[in-house]
């Protein structure tokens, strides 16, 4: 072939090859860019963020600023007292218990309620109350002295029946008292006094039973009874109860009639409350002269009208027992005659020292003194600020008049020198009506 030929053919098939390479170079770039875009969008990750950590400050302790001294308190050795603990009345509803009151309120060792005349208190710290004939007390241990003479019985302050009533009072108001506190009960006439208990129990059902025993047939109306069937004599005869004994002959008082032996013999048992029903201030005073000489004639004149008293006393007694009536009492000769002849008259008193109030109270206080020292545990336990903490209450028992004299002012001062009250009540309606008060 010639030269000419041949290089017309390596030229015409140097395009067709350079055409070929330029397509498939096109092509191949094609593909790589197809397959960077694929690749690119299927493995293309997911941002991941991270918070930004923070550095949070950090609170120093501080010290305290008001500096606490903490004293270690001192532990009180407990103290002996002599207490007795009984169970409740089964028959009776115990108050609630009010606590942490200390003192001021009722209530029974604390507070309660108490119903009528003779409430009583709980179980607290507050001293116990009482209230006999509108006459309120507070203590642990309740001392009540009944005087039965025959002027508790006269017609003018209502006779027995009255005094019936003045037991059954009694009986009801240490029936409310709460089981935990401790009384005893005496009773007196001119000369002797008894008391029931030896020394004092707590107010259970079976002790108040024992007081109603002792007093139902004290100066009690019963068919036929005779003209001197009342007395201190007629009391129930119960086991324990006793004559008031011992000698308490101190400061001014050489005499112990009436009231004085049991209202001391209360000091002995270091009473808190003392309550003493009485027709009067009694024969409490010491001889210091003869009587004045009296005229013969005079003499047989009021021996003849004691005389003469007494038969119509006696006929007067048998018409009262014949209707079922009690019969009729006389304080003494001279109250008799007065009555039945008022004209007559009365022989000279002698000579005489009457026991003052302050008299009583200096003697109550050395006894109390003397019995505490010589046995400390008989002392009261709540409230107890001193030897003579303690109080004396008179209810006075008086006529219808009212006339109450010089009784009635010696009665205020006694309970005045000793922290008590004072109450007269006249007559029997008066006597009723102070029962019913609720």
């Amino acid at each position: 072939m010639s030269e000419k030929k041949k290089n017309r053919y390596f030229a015409k098939h140097a395009k067709s090859s350079a055409a070929l390479i330029s397509v498939g170079i096109h092509a191949l770039l094609i593909v790589l860019a197809l397959s960077f875009v694929a690749v690119t969008v299927i493995t293309k990750e997911e941002k991941v963020f991270e918070a930004k950590p923070v550095s949070r400050p950090k609170m120093k302790l501080k010290k305290l600023q008001v500096p606490v001294n903490v004293k270690k308190k001192k532990s009180q050795k407990p103290k002996l007292r002599k207490r007795i603990v009984v169970q409740p009345k089964l028959n009776q509803t115990v108050p609630d218990i009010k606590m942490p009151e200390i003192t001021g309120v009722k209530g029974g060792i604390g507070s309660g309620t108490g119903d009528g005349i003779g409430g009583a208190g709980g179980l607290g710290f507050a001293m116990p109350e009482i209230n006999i004939f509108g006459v309120k007390g507070k203590g642990e241990k309740i001392f009540i002295i009944l005087d039965s003479s025959p002027s508790m019985m006269v017609d003018s302050m209502g006779g027995i029946p009255s005094y019936t009533l003045i037991k059954k009072e009694l009986v009801k108001i240490l029936g409310n008292l709460n089981p935990t506190v401790l009384f005893n009960i005496a009773v007196y006439e001119v000369g002797p006094s008894k008391v029931l208990f030896p020394k004092m129990v707590p107010a259970s059902a079976e002790n108040v039973a024992k007081v109603k025993a002792w007093l139902d047939p004290l100066n009690a109306v019963s068919s036929g009874m005779g003209d001197r069937d009342y007395g201190i004599r007629t009391l129930g005869k119960i086991n324990g109860s006793q004559m008031v004994r011992g000698d308490f002959k101190v400061g001014k008082l050489d005499d112990q009639r009436e009231w004085v032996k049991p209202v001391l013999h209360s000091m002995q048992e270091q009473a808190d409350a003392v309550f003493l029903l009485s027709h009067g201030w009694g024969a409490l005073w010491k001889t210091t002269g003869a009587a004045d000489q009296w005229a013969e004639s005079k003499k047989i004149r009021w021996e003849k009208a004691v005389s003469d008293s007494q038969k119509r006393l006696k006929e007067e007694n048998a018409k009262r027992r014949s209707q079922g009536q009690a019969p009729r009492v006389f304080k003494d000769k001279r109250h008799m005659v007065r009555t039945y002849f008022p004209s007559v008259e009365q022989p000279p008193a002698t000579k005489k020292y009457v026991y003052t109030p302050k008299d009583m109270t200096e003697a109550m206080k050395i006894v109390r003194t003397k019995s505490a020292k010589s046995s400390p545990l008989t002392g009261a336990g709540v409230g107890r600020k001193g030897k003579n903490d303690f109080t004396v209450n008179v209810i006075h028992f008086i006529k219808k008049s009212g006339a109450s004299g010089r009784d009635a002012e010696r009665f205020k001062q006694l309970s005045k020198e000793l922290n008590g009250k004072y109450r007269t009540l006249s007559g029997f309606e008066a006597i009723k009506g102070a029962a019913s008060v609720e």
